[in-house]
């Protein structure tokens, strides 16, 4: 994978450096005032008003977006390989789109959105104000509340970022899309993400200032509430925080942990290699599809085919966790631990929920499903392993952590409309360190074991082909023959024929066929 293209080429080292150390103070303070926000929420008597309520609601959420985003800023000018620097630029993209689903709602629920709710209160105080000290006041605030509604229009997320969002997050069935994806991130670069990124911070601070002055225009009226009691309820707590600097600390002293992370990171050919597999023979077997019989279509084709799929799931799922370790060994910042160890449950989840499926109705179209059928009939021994491994599996997906996923992922709870930002603090505030970082040793061995287990059964597959070719040599040569002659179709892709008349090549060679 070609390096990606260079962000802010101007910039020195010590620039860059100076940005990352400030970056973690302003997280920090950010983290404070959305803690303050809380407690005011949390607070609140019953007769302050709802603009002032929904204003301190709107504003603890854009704060917290803003140390989102800036945790993934800081993991991005830390980064020192391509892969890195694209997984998190991924994540920026990832949290602009759930940041505008946040602030304008999500489908049927954009008009209880709280952006719109916001409007609504603000106008009926306007018309109830129009004849009082305060009528100017209030026009002025719907004023900077429609300036600030003119920047949003022009930092909304497109469709495409909507989908590479989904990507993100979720994974796909078809892995190749997710490796176009990152394909797609490298190829734009660094500057065209952190312009968006930065237009969209700016948009955060806008609205930031305009709570901050609904505030202080409700308090001018004596619209007031009580100092805040609760603000400790909310700290990172002292004893997990010691833990994950301790647990930096002790993997920082390992050199070798270190170089299994930068081997992962450095060399990526298993997922440039694993993906242009994968899609040569599904192309193969969608051209196939079209233009051969049931006869001239070898579900060795698909069974590779699934196997790269899987291949290519296992090295994504490792390089994306390889870079959400190395972002959490550089936090800088109190808040950052628990926000970017949350990303390697994501990632392993996910990973997991493609491999068995979620839920009892997804197992039947999950990937090791494919796998498994994949298995040729005699394979005693590989079918039993194949149904371990399985086994396995769905004992790693927990169902709580199924739902902690669905939570980190979402800022907006589609159910009620409302905020999960509470939810999501309170939830990566319960985490049980030394609970959670004893299942990733048992994640990471499976994953070694299914690595190994699809290098057997490729060779097994293999074996099987040769054995074919032995036993029915003269059919074996009329289906190369054949296959070549379908290629030779002028409505053949160009690369394609080159690439399929190379491997038909290799298996020539491999097997000894006299053709």
């Amino acid at each position: 994978m070609t390096d990606i293209k260079a962000i802010y080429k101007e910039a020195s080292k010590e620039t860059v450096e100076n940005l990352i150390d400030n970056s973690s103070e302003t997280i920090e303070n950010l983290y404070k005032k959305v803690v303050e926000d809380i407690s005011f929420l949390k607070e609140l008597n019953a007769d302050v008003p709802q603009f002032l309520r929904l204003a301190i609601e709107l504003r603890m959420n854009m704060r917290f977006i803003l140390i989102d985003l800036m945790t993934s800023l800081r993991g991005c000018l830390n980064g020192t390989y391509t892969f890195e620097k694209c997984y998190h630029i991924k994540n920026l993209e990832g949290i602009r789109v759930e940041g505008c689903r946040l602030l304008f709602g999500y489908g049927k629920g954009r008009e209880e959105s709280i952006w719109m709710k916001l409007e609504c209160e603000l106008k009926q105080i306007c018309q109830r104000s129009e004849k009082t000290k305060y009528a100017q006041v209030y026009e002025r605030l719907l004023a900077l509340y429609d300036n600030v509604s003119t920047q949003l229009r022009t930092v909304m997320t497109t469709y495409e970022e909507r989908k590479s969002r989904n990507l993100t997050y979720h994974y796909d069935d078809d892995l190749y899309k997710v490796y176009k994806q990152l394909i797609k991130v490298k190829d734009k670069g660094e500057d065209e993400p952190m312009k968006c990124v930065i237009q969209w911070m700016d948009a955060l601070l806008s609205i930031q200032v305009l709570c901050d002055t609904i505030e202080y225009v409700e308090v001018l009226q004596g619209n007031t509430f009580s100092k805040v009691t609760g603000f400790h309820h909310f700290l990172i707590n002292g004893v997990k925080l010691y833990l994950y600097k301790r647990i930096v600390t002790e993997f920082s002293r390992k050199d070798q942990f270190k170089e299994i992370l930068d081997k992962v990171l450095k060399d990526i050919d298993n997922v440039d290699w694993a993906a242009k597999e994968k899609d040569k023979l599904g192309r193969l077997e969608d051209w196939l599809g079209k233009n051969a019989s049931n006869q001239y279509k070898p579900k060795t084709i698909k069974d590779m085919k699934d196997l790269m799929n899987v291949i290519l799931l296992i090295e994504m799922s490792f390089a994306d966790m390889s870079c959400a370790i190395r972002a959490f060994m550089n936090a800088g910042s109190d808040i950052e631990y628990p926000l970017i160890f949350r990303r390697l449950l994501v990632s392993k989840v996910s990973t997991l929920g493609h491999l068995v499926g979620y839920n009892d109705t997804e197992k039947g179209n999950a990937l090791w499903t494919f796998i498994q059928k994949a298995v040729p009939a005699d394979a005693e021994k590989l079918k039993t392993e194949a149904s371990e491994i399985r086994i396995e599996l769905e004992s790693l997906l927990k169902q709580e952590e199924v739902k902690q996923r669905a939570l980190y992922v979402h800022y907006l709870d589609r159910d009620t409309n409302g905020s999960n930002v509470l939810r999501i603090l309170e939830s990566i505030e319960g985490i049980d360190l030394l609970i959670e970082m004893n299942t990733y040793p048992a994640f990471i061995k499976i994953m070694g074991r299914i690595r190994k287990f699809l290098k057997t059964l490729m060779v097994e597959i293999a074996i099987r082909v040769d054995k074919n070719a032995k036993a029915s040599n003269i059919k074996m040569r009329a289906q190369i023959k054949r296959l070549r002659q379908l290629l030779n179709n002028p409505k053949c892709p160009a690369d394609l024929k080159i690439s399929i008349n190379r491997t038909l090549d290799q298996m020539e060679k491999i097997f000894k066929m006299d053709v």
